[in-house]
């Protein structure tokens, strides 16, 4: 699955370049382990907008990240309710501190409800 250098999102095989970022994807990032068994799933973004709140959340807090972005069709807007496919993914030694970094954030309001902890 290729991925956007930029944003890190991951798309399918199909999408050759990033529909936000406008740049071509990548087969690998350069901070990526050699196997995804090294990134664990921790939550399920509800829109595009709320994916980018959690990536700059866990940047800011050293947290590397990835983004799978398993919709059909990436390409067109989040409309109606349809939900995304956002899954945020980050390195199993780091799990643990993402899940408190994101917890303490949707209690102090900075992250909504409208996704979920996977």
């Amino acid at each position: 699955m290729p991925f956007c250098p930029k944003c890190k999102y991951e798309y399918r095989a199909t999408t050759k370049t990033c529909p936000e970022c406008k740049v071509d994807l990548v087969e690998q990032l350069d901070e990526m382990p050699t196997s995804s068994e090294d990134y664990a799933e921790v939550y399920m973004a509800s829109n595009r907008m709320e994916a980018d709140v959690i990536c700059s959340i866990l940047e800011e807090n050293g947290v590397a990240y990835l983004v799978r972005d398993l919709r059909m069709f990436p390409v067109l807007p989040d409309l109606g309710g349809r939900r995304a496919r956002l899954w945020i993914a980050v390195p199993q030694s780091q799990e643990e501190q993402a899940r408190k970094v994101l917890k303490e954030a949707r209690s102090d309001g900075a992250l909504t409800d409208q996704g979920r902890f996977l």
